[in-house]
């Protein structure tokens, strides 16, 4: 067996690009109390009047009652749904602005005024979709187009921590291994991610600002639908410690009209496959095709297998001024073409430009604890261990050849004792907010939206 990062140095190597992460200090929140309609304080709130003299408790509670265009926004603490079910499903165009004082007079979304988005796991009402979904498809749709309808919408996701370390299902109480199916005793851990926005008909999306980690989806930790038209922009978040792709960049829509997505300094790191055996998921960022997508100033990094997975072809990128480096399998793959990141500007086809990216990791924060155990984990290549085993005269073997695939054999642990280990939003937090610079110099962040 083998283990796909080697030995992982955490303080590996340091970078001279200059990103722009949010800050920790106390700002004003003016610009968006302005916007707010709605207010959620789950330690003051009572009640559904959802105003800023009486708030609610929980954005679950209030979602029955909220119309399009309502933007709610939510004081520090944490919150885990309505009944404790671990899940937000908004099926209208509305905003989420977390980070805010108590007395909504001032933001720090990743310092003083956290909002955390979690769960209990086994909790009475539990459930294991995506934590947050916001899904505008059936409000603004091409029929309302065609009948002179408006339908542009916008949707905003600004200063969320979503955990899903508490909604997990792990083996003992080191917390090192997730358990994916559940038991009589046990709820499974979720196979979702932390946010999915999913669009109708020329929307504007803005979602930044936002951090997920403890995350266990077969795809997109932050995912994206874009409609027709649709124009997104994703900056400023964080995707650490998940399995499946940090973020996922995706259409609902296929035509003259495709979605846009502008992506920059956003971070997506140590990103694991599925499973030690499986050979999907562990990347930075998934794009799809029927997108036009713009990378800049990012970081993809000790991810299982790729830093940009474009195996379903998304055309036109541009991708300029990032980190890419640290990828077990591979920086970049077009279709099934792995490339390094210093190739990507002569060979990848779909690329129209790409400059100035390099492969110097930042020196990310984390815990001694937290990174033995990362290191820890097998990461089995499927292919090289299947062809090196005794094979077995077996009907699934027989079903295996038929399609030409790799036989089984006998002589093969898939096993991992670590997978998913838990990070603390201590250590995620750390991460997210310094990064060393060229002279060795931590480098907080300097501006916030």
């Amino acid at each position: 067996m083998v283990n796909g990062l080697g030995k992982l140095k955490f303080a590996a190597a340091v970078t001279a690009l200059t990103l722009c992460w949010p800050a920790s200090g106390a700002m004003a929140a003016d610009n968006y109390r302005d916007m707010c309609t709605k207010f959620v304080h789950g330690a003051s709130g009572k009640g559904k009047d959802a105003s800023l003299e009486k708030p609610a408790k929980d954005l679950g509670n209030i979602i029955s009652r909220l119309e399009a265009g309502d933007v709610v926004c939510i004081a520090e603490g944490e919150y885990t749904g309505r009944g404790k079910r671990g899940v937000d499903d908004i099926n209208i165009p509305v905003s989420v602005i977390g980070g805010f004082s108590a007395d909504f007079t001032a933001r720090d979304p990743w310092g003083a005024h956290k909002t955390i988005f979690t769960g209990v796991h086994n909790s009475k009402n539990f459930e294991t979709q995506t934590r947050l979904s916001i899904d505008s498809t059936k409000t603004a749709t091409r029929l309302a187009e065609a009948r002179g309808e408006p339908t542009a919408h916008t949707i905003i996701v600004d200063g969320i921590i979503f955990d899903n370390g508490p909604r997990n299902y792990y083996k003992d109480a080191t917390n090192s291994l997730i358990v994916r199916k559940g038991t009589p005793a046990h709820s499974p851990t979720p196979e979702s991610g932390a946010l999915s926005i999913s669009t109708g008909v020329n929307s504007t999306v803005i979602v930044r600002n936002n951090v997920a980690t403890n995350f266990a989806p077969t795809e997109g930790v932050f995912s994206f639908f874009g409609g027709k038209g649709a124009k997104v922009t994703v900056e400023n978040n964080v995707a650490i410690n998940n399995t499946g792709a940090g973020f996922r960049l995706g259409t609902s829509f296929t035509g003259t009209e495709i979605p846009s997505y502008i992506f920059k300094n956003n971070i997506s790191v140590f990103n694991e496959k599925h499973t030690a055996f499986g050979t999907f998921g562990g990347s930075g960022i998934m794009l799809e095709s029927s997108t036009s997508v713009e990378i800049t100033g990012s970081v993809f990094a000790y991810n299982d297998n790729y830093g940009v997975d474009n195996t379903k072809r998304s055309k036109n990128l541009v991708f300029n001024e990032n980190i890419i480096a640290k990828n077990a399998k591979a920086d970049f793959v077009e279709f099934d073409i792995e490339m390094a990141y210093d190739d990507v500007e002569d060979e990848a086809d779909l690329v129209d430009e790409a400059s100035d990216n390099i492969d110097k990791a930042p020196a990310f924060k984390v815990s001694d604890q937290w990174g033995a155990y990362y290191i820890s984990r097998n990461i089995i290549d499927r292919n090289a261990a299947e062809a090196d085993v005794k094979v077995v005269d077996s009907w699934n073997n027989d079903v295996r050849g038929l399609f030409g695939w790799n036989l089984q054999g006998t002589d093969l642990d898939v096993d991992s004792a670590v997978w998913l280990p838990r990070l603390s939003l201590e250590d995620a937090l750390a991460a997210a907010l310094y990064y060393e610079n060229m002279a060795g110099v931590k480098t907080p962040a300097v501006e916030i939206y």
